[in-house]
């Protein structure tokens, strides 16, 4: 076997060993969040111990805790993560129904994927070039004035700069909706604020993007400044190589030299800090879903944790796993592109496994 598929088969196992930890640890929590499940089909406070104890069971959180994991993960694996606590009710043959997490989930990862996404792309088609800009022109005004404005960028928390943009960009100017959400297919009935009891049924393309301008501007310039910092700095160090003043004493114009020459190498390190800024950017997607009351998996996750019953524990772990296995994924995928960009990653994680195998 090549040192390229043992490296690939080697990153899979060990994604596929976190999964499992996130899983266990994950499911763990579960248990020991101080709450009653069953206040949820009954009042606790009004109810005889038998009715509690048939209200755990009609939940299955009475059985062995082996028993409700190994429950867990084949679901899991089928993409089931159960029925939702809130909202339960009896149907006529006295059978327990609700949401299913699954469907919940899934709505809600699509909202924060493609916010995520459109962020992504802002960051790279804004910090790059602006990157290039100020590493060409190191020391100038407008070197001095890019920097200023990062500084500011990464010193704003992203509520502020979303209640800012959703003030004036929204409110004042009517360059964008101020906040609600519009589906890419079919129609979704847009909440535009928490009092609307008449919302507006809408959906494709055009307004889905509308809605999504001012969430995307909000979520980018936060990485937009902290990437234009890097890269600029990446850009500086290698335009100080030999290879670069060999590349302009050819006569290689500037525009060639950081195109051709420089860029190229300063992307690797852009790969690592994205895959690495994964979580970073579940975060500040939860903030950036609150202020627009986009319904991703922060909204999501907030009304699972601020309900009157209690912590509604099967939306919050099916979130947590998704949100995981996406983090794992995602870095995954970023160590296949930086395997392509520089195949002798692989050669020298494989001369690391082999010296430590001597060693051991």
């Amino acid at each position: 076997m090549s040192v390229g598929w043992r490296y690939f088969l080697r990153r899979i196992l060990v994604s596929v060993v976190l999964l499992w930890v996130l899983s266990v640890i994950t499911f763990a929590i579960y248990f020991t969040i101080p709450q009653e499940p069953a206040a949820f089909l009954v009042d606790p406070q009004h109810s005889t111990p038998a009715m509690i104890a048939k209200a755990r069971h009609r939940l299955g959180v009475d059985r062995p805790i082996t028993t409700q994991y190994a429950k867990f993960v084949w679901r899991a694996l089928h993409g089931d993560f159960g029925v939702a606590y809130e909202g339960l009710s009896f149907n006529a043959n006295d059978e327990l129904v609700g949401t299913h997490v699954g469907s919940q989930v899934i709505r809600a990862a699509a909202v924060t994927g493609w916010l995520a996404l459109g962020g992504v792309v802002l960051v790279i088609v804004l910090a790059i070039p602006a990157a290039m800009l100020a590493a060409s022109r190191a020391g100038s005004w407008l070197d001095k004035t890019l920097l200023a404005v990062t500084l500011i960028g990464i010193s704003t928390h992203p509520i502020v700069i979303g209640v800012v943009l959703q003030t004036f960009a929204g409110n004042r100017w009517h360059i964008a909706p101020p906040s609600g959400y519009c589906g890419l297919t079919g129609q979704t009935a847009n909440f535009s604020s928490p009092f609307d009891n008449n919302p507006v049924l809408c959906g494709g393309f055009r307004d889905w993007a509308s809605h999504m301008v001012l969430p995307w501007i909000t979520f980018a310039l936060f990485f937009i400044a902290l990437y234009l910092r890097i890269v600029r700095v990446r850009l500086l160090d290698v335009l100080g190589s030999d290879y670069i003043r060999a590349a302009r004493a050819k006569g290689a114009s500037e525009a060639r030299v950081l195109r051709r020459h420089a860029l190229p190498n300063t992307i690797l390190p852009v790969i690592t800090m994205l895959a690495m800024d994964i979580g970073t950017a579940v975060g500040i997607a939860v903030y950036v879903e609150t202020v627009y009351r986009l319904p991703g998996l922060g909204r999501l996750t907030l009304g699972a944790i601020s309900g009157e019953q209690g912590f509604d524990l099967p939306v919050i772990i099916a979130v947590v796993m998704v949100v995981g296995a996406a983090i794992i994924l995602l870095n995954l995928l970023a160590d296949a592109l930086l395997a392509v960009a520089d195949p002798t990653i692989e050669t020298r994680g494989a001369r690391r496994a082999q010296a430590a195998g001597r060693v051991i």
